[in-house]
C-alpha cells in the first residue's frame, strides 16, 4: 500500500463572478512508484470542518493532479489567505492553482522534489543505461531551459479583443525573439502572433500580464489580458526580446520600431492609451 510523503490540510482558491473564496481540502503527496505516478490527491473535507479519517478517504470525492504535468511551483505572497496560512501557486499544463497552507514552505519543497527532482533523476538513470558515445558529450543547459524561460501557461481574461478573437480558457504564451505567440496548450500549435513592433504598450500587475495590440496586428487592435503567476517573468522576457530586436537593427524604420516600448505598470490606476 502506498504511503504519502506528505499529508495535511490545504485551502484551494476559487474565483466565481470575480469573487475569490477558499475551499478547505485534505491533500496527500505521493512519490512515483510501481503502484502509481507522482501526484497530489485532494479530498473534500466534511461539512463539520473536520478532516475525514484515513480509512474513509477512499469514499471521499478525490481529485488527482499529476506532478509530471507540473510547470512551476512558488510562493504567492500577495494573496489574502485563511488565518495562519500562506499562499503558493501550482501551475500545470492544464490549470493554474492558488493554494494556501500553514506549512507553505514544506509543501513547496516537497512538490518541487516530486515534480522536478524526480524527473531529473529518471533522466539521469536513463542516460546511465545507454552506451557511452565515442566522443565525450555534456548536457546543454540552455536547450533544457529555453522553453521554461519563454513559454508561459496563461488563462485568458475576457476583454473585447479576446471575445472578438474567440479566446477563452487556458493557453501557452511564448515570448519569442520576433513576436508574442499564443499556442494551443495541448498541440502547442500557434494560434495568434503579435510582432513586437505592433505592440503599443505592455505591462504586468502581480499575476496579470496585459498588452495593447495595434491595428496592424493579425488580431486587430485591442487589449489582451492574461492571468499567470509568472507575470513578472513574462513581462521581463518580452522586454528582453524587444531590446534584442532593437540592437539587431542597424537603422530601424521609426514607423515600425519598438523604441520606447517599455513595460508599464498595469492595473486599475494605469493610464489609458492615448
Amino acid at each position: 500500500m502506498e504511503r504519502p510523503v506528505k499529508d495535511g490540510i490545504l485551502y484551494v482558491q476559487h474565483c466565481k463572478f470575480g469573487k475569490k473564496s477558499w475551499r478547505k481540502m485534505r491533500a496527500q503527496l505521493f512519490a512515483a512508484s510501481p503502484s502509481g505516478v507522482a501526484r497530489m490527491e485532494k479530498f473534500d473535507v466534511r461539512d463539520d470542518s473536520t478532516a475525514p479519517e484515513k480509512t474513509s478517504l477512499r469514499r471521499c470525492a478525490r481529485r488527482v493532479i499529476r506532478l509530471s504535468d507540473c510547470v512551476s511551483v512558488g510562493p504567492a505572497g500577495t494573496e489574502s489567505c485563511p488565518k495562519a496560512t500562506a499562499a503558493f501557486y501550482l501551475t500545470t499544463t492544464e490549470k493554474n492553482y492558488v493554494l494556501a497552507a500553514e506549512q507553505r514552505d514544506e509543501w513547496i519543497t516537497q512538490l518541487c522534489q516530486l515534480a522536478f527532482q524526480g524527473a531529473k533523476e529518471t533522466a539521469q538513470s536513463s542516460a546511465r543505461t545507454q552506451p557511452s558515445p565515442a566522443v565525450p558529450m555534456e548536457e546543454n543547459s540552455l536547450y533544457a531551459s529555453w522553453q521554461d524561460l519563454t513559454e508561459f501557461p496563461v488563462l485568458v481574461v475576457q476583454t473585447d479583443a479576446a471575445t472578438r478573437c474567440g479566446l477563452h480558457g487556458h493557453y501557452l504564451l511564448s515570448a519569442l525573439p520576433q513576436n508574442l505567440t499564443l499556442k494551443d496548450p495541448q498541440s502547442r500549435q500557434p494560434l495568434l502572433t503579435w510582432p513586437y513592433p505592433f505592440l503599443r504598450k505592455f505591462g504586468q500587475d502581480q499575476t496579470v500580464f496585459s498588452f495593447e495590440a495595434g491595428r496592424r496586428s493579425d488580431s486587430g487592435e485591442g487589449t489582451f489580458t492574461f492571468s499567470t503567476p509568472r507575470a513578472p517573468e513574462l513581462c521581463r522576457a518580452v522586454a528582453a526580446a524587444i531590446a534584442c530586436q532593437q540592437q539587431s537593427k542597424d537603422a530601424p524604420d521609426p514607423r515600425l520600431s519598438a523604441e520606447g516600448l517599455k513595460p508599464q505598470p498595469w492595473g486599475p490606476g494605469a493610464e489609458e492609451p492615448q
